[in-house]
């Protein structure tokens, strides 16, 4: 089997570009032949093609959806949205002359944010399958790459969890839409930490900065927190802006709240990190207060890290944390009921350090590359049959 895939970045922030990586090794391993187009010809994506001696292709392109709303910008990304679409068809039809000896027996599109892999697949008279991983904002724009279009333009639609899934089957006929739980390929069997108690505590918050990820809240529940007298509490966010999606005004907002709330000895911004793995170290716990995280990337990776994790009752953060047993649970939205739960693990370090362990366990035998690979690769040999 050789399959074209087409990725929605040339660089690598948040977990797509790392998750299909993952999955290009993956099929690879099973002797699957993978080339790849990318919107760009200078990234980090195409660095690491390059490391794996993968065949790639570039030619411009930016998707065709947008999950930011109500930010003051929404005329520019409508103008965004349909312009990218017909440069989208445009750049499709011109790839042709490159890509139509190829011998492709199926295009693979990671995210629902470009749609030139689908009008390549059409074009060339072959499958198209798209692998979902994300919710977008609450209303979404679309554009023209809607549920009827994806739909009638792909074989199959790959959602990243059991909660994606219930949305797109409002939308689209189930026979098209297949669940596979995301894997996460961060390090397993990493040493589990024992209860620091240096004086300080520490929360982490990792994501990019962007408004459904909840920072605000992050922020809000730890002046609660500071008020009640903990001092000592610092919450630290790793992660950074994403420049193609103009959100310098959300880093001010943040940074204006945390001064506004006189607590800047309180919270750190650490910016973008490569190895998470020590920043999580010297972290306490791990909070997921995105509104309605798609999967959890992030939340397995803090346990794997033995960080208890506390999330929000939403989207797949629920397939992932079980209250009380594997994590701590709060309700979405409600900051005075995140600062409580904080409290709880912060005053009773032999329950954190329980939980912890416990999400340890679950995240070393759930949510491995193998699983998840494995059935992806079933998805797209049925489809070429």
């Amino acid at each position: 089997m050789k399959i074209l895939v087409c990725a929605h970045d040339a660089n690598i922030t948040g977990g797509a570009n790392r998750s299909l990586l993952m999955v290009i090794d993956g099929l690879i391993s099973r002797n699957v032949e993978v080339e790849v187009l990318l919107p760009n010809k200078r990234g980090e994506m195409n660095t690491e093609l390059d490391k794996r001696n993968i065949k790639w292709f570039s030619c411009v392109y930016f998707g065709v959806t947008s999950s930011i709303r109500k930010d003051g910008q929404d005329w520019k990304r409508i103008g965004k949205v349909y312009v990218g679409y017909f440069l989208e068809l445009f750049q499709a039809r011109k790839m042709l002359t490159v890509l139509k000896n190829r011998g492709y027996d199926l295009v693979y599109t990671n995210t629902r944010g470009p749609i030139i892999g689908a009008k390549i697949a059409q074009h060339l008279g072959i499958p198209h399958v798209v692998h979902v991983r994300e919710f977008g904002a609450e209303k979404p724009l679309f554009g023209f790459w809607n549920y009827k279009k994806m739909e009638k333009l792909s074989s199959k639609i790959i959602l990243i969890s059991n909660a994606l899934y219930n949305e797109y089957a409002k939308h689209i006929s189930k026979d098209k839409l297949v669940a596979i739980p995301n894997g996460i390929d961060s390090p397993l069997d990493l040493t589990f930490p024992k209860n620091r108690n240096d004086g300080e505590f520490r929360m982490l918050l990792t994501g990019r900065l962007v408004p459904d990820k909840g920072q605000i809240e992050a922020i809000k529940a730890t002046k609660i927190l500071v008020n009640q007298g903990h001092k000592n509490i610092r919450l630290y966010f790793a992660g950074s802006l994403v420049p193609k999606m103009r959100m310098e005004w959300y880093e001010k907002q943040l940074k204006d709240l945390v001064h506004k709330l006189d607590i800047e000895d309180n919270v750190v911004f650490l910016g973008e990190i490569k190895d998470m793995v020590s920043v999580r170290k010297n972290m306490d716990i791990e909070l997921m207060c995105a509104i309605k995280e798609t999967f959890g990337r992030v939340t397995v990776e803090g346990m794997r890290s033995g960080l208890l994790v506390i999330g929000a009752n939403t989207g797949g953060t629920l397939e992932i944390i079980s209250d009380g047993d594997t994590g701590i649970l709060y309700q979405q939205g409600d900051e005075q009921d995140l600062a409580d739960k904080i409290l709880e693990v912060f005053r009773n370090p032999e329950t954190r350090m329980r939980i912890a362990q416990n999400g340890y366990n679950f995240a070393q035998n759930n949510f491995t590359p193998l699983k998840n690979i494995e059935s992806v690769y079933d998805t797209l040999r049925m489809v070429v049959k």
